[in-house]
């Protein structure tokens, strides 16, 4: 069953059969990690031929109501605003929700980045979440290749809006690497950590004439914070910060190039811990596709596509504050593998608990007629088990 909130904003704006019907997609989802709409019609509980439940769930997808904007944005308001005031909350949940963190040094973290689903190029912008991303707005670019910077500002003024007046930041990579993001980021109070490409001309306020980044030499395990500079030869645009970091190698091993990343936070340090979090995206990603819902093996036409895939963000959502509500909780260990010593990160992502621990749950009671007399049969481990 659906988190009360969720129930609350979906049934606001759907009919109670289409809120069913909604409900039982996404339990489906959750239970069967698909969105093949021939699976799920496979087994969708519904007394009526295959046929004839295939043709009702098309119909069911093609909903003006199952928009991004209508269902999703309402959520993500609830969960910023509860973050923020602590409204309706008890001391235990305040207690909670402290402990798992949900912003990144004072900032709401957003990244945006852009992927290949299905044949479409669907541009993302994601807020940071732990080690996850969850996402908050899509567009499909309509075309192949990268973003321009119109669409990037589009996209960018439906995420930001969500947040009002509370601070955020921006992390972009390579794709998002114009100054003219940046400046037009900072003109309307938002912080940014954009990755630059080797060819970035920029001149420091003690240089007469303008840089390029690939000039100067930097080696594996240095790192450098250029402040108050101008980028763009011929624009001048700034001044903002450059730091420049590239990881040593170990065992010959290591990144072929270093990070240049233009910022307009003023710390070495604060930037790199910040950009790190861009990680949470590419997570999400492959979540959605190889590591969870194989979004990619679906076979519909557009409409029905951003329906599924309005589907797979909820489910994911929840499913990924479930692990991390499991974990804080100390449950964690039913659901998948945990941290051992000599591990430097967990070896079950937040998502893959949620997902797991809700599989284990519902097989706990699907199976409950015949788990409880194979319980009742380890006398040794009885006492335990009851606890």
């Amino acid at each position: 069953m659906l988190p009360p909130f969720y129930q609350t904003i979906l049934r606001k704006h759907l009919s109670e059969s289409q809120y069913l019907t909604l409900e039982i997609l996404l339990l489906l989802i959750q239970a069967h990690h698909t969105v093949r709409l021939s699976t799920l019609a496979s087994v969708f509980p519904q007394p009526i031929k295959k046929e004839s439940r295939e043709r009702n769930l098309q119909r069911f997808l093609i909903l003006p109501k199952l928009n991004i904007k209508l269902l999703w944005f309402p959520l993500i308001k609830y969960w910023i605003r509860q973050i923020e005031t602590g409204k309706h909350l008890n001391h235990q949940q305040r207690r909670r929700l402290k402990r798992l963190r949900r912003k990144k040094k004072g900032f709401w973290v957003v990244a945006i980045d852009r992927t290949q689903w299905k044949g479409r190029n669907i541009f993302m912008a994601c807020l940071i979440w732990g080690n996850h991303a969850l996402p908050l707005y899509y567009e499909d670019i309509g075309h192949d290749g990268s973003s321009n910077l119109a669409i990037q500002k589009r996209l960018l003024r439906q995420a930001l809006r969500l947040f009002k007046q509370y601070p955020v930041l921006v992390l972009g990579d390579r794709e998002f690497h114009s100054p003219k993001l940046g400046q037009w980021l900072d003109k309307h109070g938002i912080k940014f950590c954009l990755r630059q490409k080797k060819n970035l001309h920029f001149k420091t306020t003690e240089a007469t004439t303008y840089e390029v980044l690939s000039q100067h030499g930097f080696k594996p395990g240095k790192s450098k914070f250029y402040r108050d500079i101008l980028c763009n030869k011929t624009e001048g645009i700034g001044y903002f910060n450059l730091a420049v970091y590239w990881k040593r190698k170990y065992r010959n091993k290591g990144p072929k190039d270093p990070w240049y990343i233009l910022t307009n936070l003023s710390d070495l340090k604060l930037t790199l811990t910040l950009y790190r979090s861009r990680w949470g995206i590419e997570q999400m990603f492959k979540d959605t596709k190889t590591s969870g819902y194989h979004i990619e093996d679906t076979k519909v036409n557009e409409m029905r596509f951003f329906a599924l895939l309005l589907l797979v963000i909820i489910a994911y959502t929840f499913t990924t504050i479930y692990g991390q509500e499991l974990q804080a909780e100390c449950v964690s260990a039913y659901a998948g593998r945990v941290i051992i010593q000599t591990d430097k990160t967990s070896r079950t992502s937040d998502f893959r608990f949620g997902l797991y621990g809700y599989a284990w749950m519902f097989s706990m009671e699907l199976w409950s007629d015949f788990v409880l007399p194979l319980l009742a049969l380890k006398h040794h481990t009885l006492i335990k088990l009851q606890q």
